[in-house]
């Protein structure tokens, strides 16, 4: 098949993560393109990740572009390629046009990364009835990535959705390399990392005062926060909080060789699908202490392979990083190692055969 992967970009991010693992799976057994919609940067992570095997293709859109312009050339650019397979990453309205004129002759399927309601942007709610109508009528065919992912769809849409969930390559890591020890203000300091981009869901504000409350008690922690920076205005709000035990590190590559020596990775958003960054932390054993919302909910057992708050507020939040900081040695070594055997349930290999099996199905179905 001829698989066409079409996402905004592939810089520092859960989504782009997901497009370079799913994409390198696939290109073992079939002829993939990855497209970005924005021109890439030379240093956007994800895309410097991808397989050499992969066909790299780009809109061009850039600060200055003419979004109309942008929709006209991506429908022309998938007109021209005669793809099998067009896999889209958010963002309906960039690809509208090409669903409308082209969902006769190639297969669309549209991946929701996070809760229905909330993954809309601007332009995407002005063409909620379109999104809704192509879903309806099978030009697109929607994929969700967790059972809580698939209820908020379900609700929105009043449609069905298939559901695969989100995956990534297990990574090889250096666990010889204290790669936080800098970070560490005594031998006991408990590393703590928060990686995701600086924006008001992520609740980032509220982490760093939990925090500070916990290191002014006398908690020998530290944080360490790294993602892209979104909002100046929320930085500017954490950075009040900012000391020698809680830290901005701005965009990282090494976001795994950080995790796999942290205590434990902090996940305190208002809303989420199926987060990445929990995947790749089960994946090395770093303990996610999470709020209790999308495809977290599905993942996580409370107190088996990480720690839930009850609730999605400070002081739920703050309960559940004190019940962290209550475990034994013992306890935290246990938990470390069923976080890793909890990972296999999201192997890439796993999320990838499920995509090509729903591609192989609904091509026959034409």
């Amino acid at each position: 098949m001829r698989i066409l992967q079409m996402h905004r970009s592939l810089g520092a991010g859960g989504i782009e993560a997901m497009v370079c693992h799913l994409s390198n799976e696939m290109v073992k057994t079939d002829d993939v393109t990855v497209c970005t919609i924005s021109t890439p940067s030379p240093n956007d992570p994800f895309y410097i990740r991808l397989s050499p095997k992969i066909h790299k293709e780009t809109i061009g859109k850039n600060d200055g572009s003419n979004p109309l312009l942008v929709v006209f050339n991506i429908y022309r650019y998938i007109l021209k390629g005669r793809f099998d397979i067009v896999q889209l990453h958010g963002f309906f309205y960039f690809y509208s046009l090409a669903i409308i004129l082209l969902h006769k002759r190639t297969k669309f399927f549209y991946t929701v990364h996070s809760d229905a309601s909330k993954e809309n942007n601007p332009w995407d709610v002005r063409l909620l009835s379109l999104k809704r109508f192509c879903f309806l009528k099978g030009w697109i065919t929607p994929i969700t990535i967790s059972p809580a992912s698939k209820a908020s769809f379900s609700e929105l849409y009043h449609c069905r959705s298939e559901m695969i969930c989100n995956g990534i390559a297990r990574a090889h890591i250096d666990t010889e390399t204290d790669t936080v020890a800098e970070f560490r203000i005594t031998p006991e300091t408990k590393v703590f990392i928060h990686p995701g981009r600086i924006s008001q869901e992520k609740n980032q504000v509220m982490l760093c005062r939990i925090f500070d409350r916990l290191v002014k008690e006398g908690a020998d922690i530290a944080l360490i926060i790294a993602g892209p920076l979104h909002f100046h205005d929320i930085y500017e709000q954490m950075s009040v909080y900012f000391s020698e035990r809680v830290k901005y590190l701005g965009e990282r590559g090494d976001i795994l060789d950080l995790m796999s020596q942290c205590a434990g990775m902090c996940l305190c958003s208002q809303y989420e699908g199926l987060p990445v960054v929990l995947l790749e932390a089960l994946s090395v054993g770093c303990i996610p202490v999470c709020t209790p919302v999308g495809g977290i909910v599905n993942v996580i057992k409370d107190h088996d392979n990480g720690i839930l708050a009850d609730e999605v507020s400070e002081e739920g939040y703050e309960q559940a990083m004190r019940t962290f900081l209550q475990l034994s040695d013992s306890e935290r070594l246990a938990m470390r190692g069923r976080c890793k055997a909890s990972f296999s349930d999201y192997d890439i290999e796993k999320t990838a055969g499920a995509y090509l099996e729903l591609y192989h199905r609904q091509k026959i179905d034409v």
